[in-house]
């Protein structure tokens, strides 16, 4: 009896500390911290006058180096069978500009031959050949001549992800607009157990279309490209994946 009598009293000290840790996260230093949390959000992060400055430097910079893709799939007869569109950002540039997209929008390997164009905020269109890609990333670089009268930018890289609930934008070819920005928020990074890959999921509303689009950050950095749409919101592999990626073909 004396036994049945400890154990209850080691479960009531057990469920009241589970209690007390609940309680906590309604305190007022949790309240305080949140409080903290989203101040930091809505005005360090992004106040009215960097908010300016972020909207003027991704219209008239960072968007500059977005592409709409249209690939073209031909049979053993050179009869097109398939032709897809997507987004594309260029991210270096010499003698060759050269473009961040998806492979599922450049993979030919069902078909016998394929063309690639690339088409400039301008509206001018270059033919484009595959640099390098990987399924496994499912990423790949496409290559164009770089000519006296394109002047073109590179985006800049970012050195970390943003803060979950922190202010993103995406640029590329969505809705079948050409250029097309939408806001939204950065909501939380994925691991993917069988790759060990970072991925992240936003609020941003999106399409198929926008596939390979960039998504930068408050300071117009790349963090990511859309590889997919999930729940109608756009669904991106991380900045760590990509120059993991370019760093492999690089050595």
């Amino acid at each position: 009896m004396k036994k049945l009598i400890g154990l209850f009293i080691v479960l009531l000290l057990i469920l009241s500390g589970c209690l007390e840790i609940i309680q906590e996260e309604d305190s007022d230093e949790y309240r305080a911290l949140s409080a903290q949390y989203d101040d930091f959000i809505t005005h360090d992060v992004l106040n009215d006058e960097q908010f300016e400055s972020f909207i003027n430097t991704a219209t008239f910079e960072s968007v500059l180096s977005n592409v709409m893709i249209k690939s073209q799939f031909f049979n053993d007869l050179n009869s097109l069978v398939e032709t897809r569109y997507g987004s594309g950002v260029i991210i270096s540039k010499g003698v060759y500009y050269y473009v961040l997209t998806t492979s599922s929008l450049i993979n030919s390997d069902q078909y016998d031959n394929a063309t690639y164009q690339v088409t400039d905020y301008q509206g001018r269109i270059t033919r484009a050949d595959v640099d390098h890609g990987s399924t496994s990333y499912g990423l790949t670089v496409l290559r164009f001549q770089r000519t006296l009268d394109t002047h073109l930018p590179a985006i800049e890289f970012a050195e970390q992800m943003p803060l979950n609930g922190e202010p993103i934008l995406e640029f590329g070819y969505k809705g079948k607009v050409v250029n097309a920005m939408t806001m939204g928020l950065m909501v939380e990074e994925y691991v993917d157990e069988s790759t060990s890959y970072h991925y992240f999921y936003t609020t941003i509303s999106s399409d198929e279309f926008a596939n390979g689009s960039a998504i930068i950050n408050l300071s117009n950095q790349l963090i990511g490209i859309q590889i997919d749409v999930i729940d109608g919101k756009s669904y991106a592999i991380s900045i760590k994946e990509i120059i993991e990626f370019l760093q492999f073909y690089e050595s």
